[in-house]
């Protein structure tokens, strides 16, 4: 009996216990620890419940092909009244559409060695640094640095080419200073990380060493340039491979690479330009810019081989400004170019990033004299030249145009499935 009192009186004690908790004032909760730290849950989960998911962004990638200066241009660009060289007036009429881009990129394929060291053009390539200035100002931030000029003006090139770029805010692509430094950048694009890298084919060995242009590279250089070997290449790609997982592990939700590559002047890929497209599908890679033949190649989607995934390859933009053209090459083709332009869409609640356009603009390089002097500008192929002049154009030039627009469009379009001409607006 005594017994059975006891678990009356415990049971009433709860129960008044319950009672008291049901009528407590907010600081009697958060003085029991387990009742606030209940508390704070449930607040969390109405935060969490009431978390907006952005709305999707919309970014845009512009790439152009080779920037080349041959020695008349060079000429050509110098002012005698200030004394130096002014290259702003070559991107005048392509600016507005460089700009666009929230990240366009260009391949530099010249060197900045310094005045010092001479300017020249063709076979090894030393530009004034007033071209970097230039691609400034028309609106690029990226600039592949790795091709087969890269060491036209050996050492002193290679590292005095990306100090100039960074004093324009340039961010070089396929060279380092040092070991330590990285050689591929990622960029942060409206928060969508784009990660670039570049590689250059390399030309045959000499004594061990690899070769750039023909020019020996010295051992302790070899890791400052991206390049590949066609002798070597399934272990080439490897390296690729690497890289590519490297820049995702930094955070790269985009990844994109520059290849120069294929042969000079064909207007259609080789085999090792299509084993290489596919071996970087299979990888993963998003987009793939190629240089170096000087003309226009087409453009094809690459079917992953392991998943679903499909990789936009632009094989050749050709030359984006050269003395390249008919008159010096008796191959008319040199004096054309493309900037591509691919519209990328980030879907936050899916958590995917989608290719949603890819439009193509036609270049074509207009040389011309005036006052005594030759001028060099691009001319981007959907603006309206109801006044010839607004452009610098003769009559002759006027066919050339025209010509150039219809050769690159038909070339492109052969092999191209659901891209299209930018509009001019």
């Amino acid at each position: 009996m005594k017994l059975s009192r006891f678990r009356i009186g415990f049971l009433l004690m709860i129960l008044c216990l319950s009672i008291s908790a049901c009528t407590s004032t907010r600081e009697d909760i958060l003085s029991n620890p387990i009742v606030a730290v209940n508390e704070e849950i449930e607040e969390s989960e109405e935060i969490e419940e009431n978390i907006e998911i952005p709305e999707p962004v919309q970014i845009r990638i512009s790439a152009v092909g080779d920037i080349m200066v041959h020695i008349p241009q060079i000429t050509a660009q110098y002012n005698h009244a200030t004394k130096k060289h002014d290259f702003t007036n070559n991107f005048q009429f392509v600016k507005p559409y460089i700009e666009r881009a929230d990240l366009a990129l260009v391949n530099l394929e010249t060197t900045f060695a310094g005045e010092a060291q001479g300017y020249s053009g063709y076979p090894r390539f030393n530009s004034p640094d007033e071209l970097a200035y230039a691609l400034k100002k028309a609106g690029f931030k990226g600039v592949v640095t790795t091709n087969n000029h890269t060491f036209d003006t050996g050492e002193l090139g290679l590292l005095r080419t990306i100090e100039v770029l960074e004093q324009y805010e340039l961010k070089p692509i396929g060279t380092k200073k040092q070991e330590s430094d990285e050689s591929y950048h990622i960029f942060d694009i409206k928060g969508i990380k784009v990660g670039s890298t570049a590689y250059t084919y390399e030309t045959p060995p000499w004594q061990g060493l690899k070769t750039l242009n023909g020019i020996p590279v010295p051992k302790e250089l070899e890791g400052n340039i991206d390049s590949f070997d066609y002798g070597k290449l399934e272990m080439d790609l490897l390296k690729m491979k690497r890289r590519i997982q490297e820049m995702k592990e930094q955070g790269a939700e985009v990844i994109v690479f520059y290849m120069h590559w294929g042969h000079e002047y064909h207007r259609k890929p080789n085999t090792h330009q299509k084993q290489i497209a596919q071996a970087l599908s299979n990888y993963g890679v998003d987009i793939i810019f190629g240089s170096h033949p000087h003309v226009i190649q087409p453009i094809e989607w690459v079917q992953s081989e392991v998943d679903k995934h499909k990789t936009l390859v632009v094989y050749s933009m050709g030359n984006f400004i050269s003395n390249q053209r008919y008159e010096t090459l008796e191959n008319r083709y040199t004096e054309d170019g493309v900037i591509v332009n691919v519209d990328m869409v980030k879907n936050f609640e899916e958590q995917t990033i989608k290719i949603e356009e890819v439009t193509i603009i036609p270049t074509w390089v207009n040389r011309y004299w005036q006052e005594g002097k030759r001028m060099y500008e691009i001319l981007p192929l959907i603006i309206d030249i109801q006044d010839p002049q607004d452009y610098n154009l003769t009559r002759d030039s006027i066919k050339r145009v025209q010509n150039s627009k219809e050769t690159t469009i038909s070339h492109l379009l052969r092999e191209m499935e659901g891209f299209v001409l930018e509009k001019n607006n």
